[in-house]
């Protein structure tokens, strides 16, 4: 990590997370598929992406760990395989220099990842009970933390802190992405921009006095903990030209998740908001969960 700030502070008004990314349709890459998962958490059945291993198929007798992807706002459930992340690991896991897994992506634009106030999409419980359940029925991955890992972009990067956080005995590893850990208190509110403020109400009520605002607030959570024994690992990556301060986040996020007993590791690295930033930030993300879980189970 190349600077830290001097203390721990609640990010400014830079750090605001909009999402950025489009949409370029690409062919349909092998290993690759689009699974359609009915849950009572959710309204509707969600879609979700899963990346298959090369071996998956030649191997019937092995199990695999599993990352869950969260996509960023403007992203999608094809957003890995879109933007060429899904093959470009499909590659590397085929020549070796990244360990087999799978990769599930499910669908949630706009959803922050999380229970909704008004109890109507239930995010948070999709993604540690239903959809894990949905996933180890139709898929041979290993049970348990170690092997059991979370990361996304952005918004993405928000739901899969806080998730973690709320859910500590879950996941064994966990990243973000230029994670939008921001701060959610109705005051902060009017210092982002209309898009974050409508998706941020839409989730979490549009009251002052009627929302779930501190609830999901990460860094409340955050100081509202300490760890004896690391629940689990976390890697916070952000591009030091991050256009919304994400960067100042991930390292001062970063120095109060290490101060409360999760082993935190920090990475700001050339780039910015975007995907010319997150195509390659996402290979080093997925190398470092291939890490963690080679270290916790024989590939064998």
């Amino acid at each position: 990590m190349n600077r830290e700030p001097t203390r721990i502070r609640r990010p400014g008004a830079a750090a605001t997370a909009l999402f950025l990314a489009g949409a370029y349709a690409t062919a349909a890459t092998e290993g690759v598929r689009i699974e359609k998962i009915s849950a009572p958490s959710l309204p509707s059945p969600n879609a979700v992406l899963v990346v298959t291993p090369p071996s998956y198929a030649s191997s019937p007798g092995r199990r695999y760990p599993v990352l869950y992807f969260l996509h960023d706002g403007y992203g999608d459930v094809r957003t890995l395989e879109r933007r060429g992340v899904a093959a470009e690991a499909l590659r590397r896991m085929r020549e070796g220099t990244l360990p087999e897994f799978l990769i599930v992506a499910p669908d949630g634009p706009g959803t922050w990842f999380s229970d909704s106030h008004d109890g109507k999409t239930l995010f948070e419980q999709y993604l540690v009970k239903d959809l894990p359940e949905a996933i180890a029925g139709r898929y041979r991955v290993l049970p348990g933390a170690p092997a059991r890992g979370i990361t996304g972009i952005s918004m993405g990067g928000y739901g899969a802190v806080k998730t973690a956080l709320k859910h500590p005995d879950f996941y064994g590893s966990v990243s973000a992405l230029s994670g939008a850990i921001i701060p959610f208190g109705w005051d902060e509110l009017p210092r982002y921009s209309w898009v974050a403020r409508w998706t941020l109400k839409r989730t979490f009520g549009g009251k002052k006095d009627d929302n779930s605002l501190d609830a999901n607030d990460a860094w409340l959570m955050l100081w509202g903990l300490c760890f004896e024994k690391p629940p689990f690992e976390v890697e916070l990556r952000a591009g030091s030209e991050d256009f919304y301060g994400l960067d100042r986040v991930a390292a001062q996020y970063g120095m109060l998740l290490n101060e409360r007993g999760i082993p935190t590791t920090v990475v700001i690295e050339p780039g910015n908001h975007d995907w010319s930033y997150w195509k390659r930030g996402m290979m080093d993300v997925l190398a470092w969960h291939g890490a963690r879980f080679k270290e916790n189970y024989d590939p064998r």
